[in-house]
């Protein structure tokens, strides 16, 4: 019997720009991003909220912008520090 050959692993390569929350402020209805390794998107971008693999709501960039943090408004859900957001 021959030995099973051992496929490489598969990579799916994610947009260049991802977001992760640093800070929720739910009174004010928004949160602000990390874009430390990643590339920031433009304001008034879409986003779409992920926890787990899963679509949890989305944003809307706001103008403020930092060298490597921005503020995106809430459009729909609920963010939780953690949540990563990527344009739709």
């Amino acid at each position: 019997m021959e030995p099973k050959a051992v496929e490489p692993p598969t990579y799916l390569a994610l947009d260049s720009s991802v977001g992760r929350v640093i800070q929720v402020h739910q009174r004010l209805r928004f949160v602000v991003l990390d874009y430390t390794l990643s590339r920031m998107p433009g304001p008034g971008t879409k986003l779409l909220l992920y926890r787990t693999n899963g679509i949890v709501g989305s944003l809307k960039m706001s103008p403020w912008t930092a060298p490597y943090t921005a503020a995106a408004d809430f459009v729909e859900g609920t963010p939780e520090i953690g949540d990563e957001a990527r344009p739709e």
